[in-house]
C-alpha cells in the first residue's frame, strides 16, 4: 500500500467538485488497482477468524503472498451501480461500458440454479441472500438502462429459487414473514432484518421494472415483521433467534440500520407504499445520533471506535436522504461526516486505512474493493442527489480517460 498521507480534516465546505473529484479518483483507483476481465477483484475483511485476527496478520505481513483475491457479487453490484452513476454525472460512455462488462460478469457467473457462490472459503459452500439479492438488483438495473433480456432473466431466475430453496421464517403472527439468511436453514422464528430490507429492495425495483404484482406479494408480510420487530429507539435488530436468549440485537448497529434506511428508501421509491414509512422515519431518527464528535460514524451503540471509513460514508449518505424527507435536521453532521471520511483519502485514490483504533492500537490498511465500491456509490449517489450533472461535469470529467478498458 502507498504510504502517501492523507490531508488534514477542514472545516471548508465540500464542494460539488471536491465531491467529485473524490469519486473520480477513488473510480480510477477501483479501476487500476482491482479491475481485470470485467470485475473487481480483491481481499475482503471477511467473517468469522479472519474479521477478528486474520485481516491484520495480513496487512501486517503485507510482504506475504496471500491468496485472497475473491470478487464478491456486492463488489460488482456497488461497481456497476456507480459506472451507471458516473455515466449519468459525465456522459461519458466508457463508464456504460465498464458497467456493461460488470455485468456480464454477474450474469455469466450465475449458475443454473439462480444463485451465486460465495467467495469466502469460510462460508464455503454457503448459499447466501444478501449475494442473489445484489447481484439481481444489478441485472435489473442494467436491465432498465439497456433492455437486454437476458439480465432481467437472470434477476428473476434467482426469485425462483429464494422462493423455492431460500425461503421465509414464519413468525408467530400470520401476518409477518422474515426471509431466510442462508438456502436450506430452518424457517422457523427469528431472523435478520438485513436480509428482509435488502429483499425488499430488489422485489420494489423487479416490480418496477415490469409492473408484475407478484413480487409485491411477499413484501408487506416482511414490512410488518419489521415494524414489529423495530425497537423504541427506531433501531432494527441485527438478527433474532427462535427465543429471546438467542437474538443478537446490537451489532455495527449503525452501519447496518443506515444500508437497511437505504434499502427501505429504495423500496419506498419503487412501490410508494406508505405502511414503511413509518419504519423510515424511525430508523431515520435512530442514526441521527450515530456520529461521534470529530464526524465518525459510531462503531456501534455501545461504543465509537473502531472508526471505518465506509461505515461514516453510509451513514452521511442516509441522513441525507432523511433530510429531503424532512424526518431529520443535521446538516452540519453530514457535511463533518464527509469531511471525516474524505479526509482519509490518499492522492492515488485509495483511502489509508480500512479501519483504525480495532483493539485499541491496530489499523486495518488493506485495500477492499467491496467497501470501496460501497463508498464510491454512496458517494456518486449523494452527488446526483444534491447537484444537476451539467454543474459538476468538470473539465476533468470530460477528458476522462479509462485506459483498461
Amino acid at each position: 500500500m502507498s504510504k502517501t498521507t492523507s490531508p488534514k480534516t477542514t472545516n471548508v465546505p465540500l464542494t460539488p467538485e471536491s465531491k467529485f473529484s473524490s469519486a473520480e479518483r477513488l473510480h480510477s483507483y477501483l479501476l487500476q488497482q482491482h479491475w481485470q476481465d470485467g470485475a473487481v477483484y480483491g481481499p475482503d475483511s471477511g467473517v468469522r477468524f479472519n474479521a477478528r485476527i486474520g485481516r491484520f496478520i495480513k496487512g501486517y505481513l503485507s510482504f506475504l503472498p496471500w491468496a485472497d483475491n475473491y470478487a464478491y457479487i456486492q463488489s460488482q453490484a456497488y461497481w456497476i451501480f456507480s459506472n451507471w452513476l458516473m455515466h449519468d454525472i459525465t456522459g461519458d460512455s466508457q463508464f456504460e461500458n465498464l458497467a456493461i462488462q460488470g455485468t456480464d460478469f454477474v450474469n455469466a457467473h450465475q449458475t443454473p440454479n439462480g444463485y451465486w457462490k460465495y467467495p469466502n472459503p469460510e462460508w464455503k459452500h454457503r448459499i447466501a441472500t444478501v449475494e442473489g439479492c445484489i447481484g439481481s438488483l444489478a441485472l435489473v438495473e442494467s436491465y432498465r438502462r439497456t433492455g437486454q433480456q437476458k439480465y432481467l432473466d437472470g434477476a428473476e431466475k434467482f426469485y425462483q429459487y429464494l422462493l423455492s430453496e431460500i425461503g421465509f421464517r414464519k413468525q408467530d403472527h400470520p401476518s409477518m414473514l422474515a426471509v431466510n439468511y442462508f438456502a436450506g436453514t430452518p424457517g422457523d422464528g427469528g431472523g435478520v432484518p438485513n436480509n428482509s430490507t435488502l429483499l425488499l429492495w430488489m422485489l420494489g425495483e423487479l416490480f418496477d421494472a415490469t409492473g408484475r404484482q407478484e413480487y409485491l406479494e411477499h413484501c408487506q408480510p416482511m414490512i410488518n415483521w419489521l415494524e414489529h420487530v423495530q425497537l423504541d429507539s427506531g433501531e432494527l435488530p441485527y438478527a433474532l433467534g427462535k427465543t429471546a436468549e438467542k437474538d443478537r440485537v446490537h451489532f455495527l448497529c449503525y452501519q447496518y440500520n443506515a444500508f437497511e434506511y437505504l434499502d427501505l428508501a429504495h423500496y419506498y421509491h419503487r412501490t410508494k407504499n406508505q405502511t414503511v414509512l413509518s419504519i423510515i422515519e424511525r430508523l431515520a431518527s435512530y442514526l441521527s445520533s450515530g456520529f461521534t464528535n470529530r464526524g465518525a460514524c459510531r462503531y456501534d451503540c455501545q461504543q465509537a471506535t473502531p472508526e471505518v471509513n465506509y461505515y461514516t460514508i453510509s451513514l452521511a449518505r442516509a441522513l441525507s436522504h432523511s433530510q429531503k424527507m424532512a424526518f431529520t435536521n443535521c446538516p452540519e453532521e453530514i457535511q463533518k461526516a464527509y469531511q471525516r471520511a474524505l479526509s482519509h483519502q490518499r492522492t492515488d485514490g485509495g483511502f489509508r486505512f480500512f479501519s483504525r483504533y480495532n483493539y485499541r492500537i491496530l489499523e486495518d490498511r488493506r485495500s477492499y474493493p467491496r467497501n470501496l465500491s460501497m463508498m464510491l456509490y454512496h458517494l456518486l449517489s449523494q452527488i446526483k442527489a444534491d447537484y444537476e450533472p451539467n454543474a459538476i461535469r468538470s473539465s476533468a470529467a470530460a477528458s476522462y480517460s479509462v485506459n483498461a478498458v
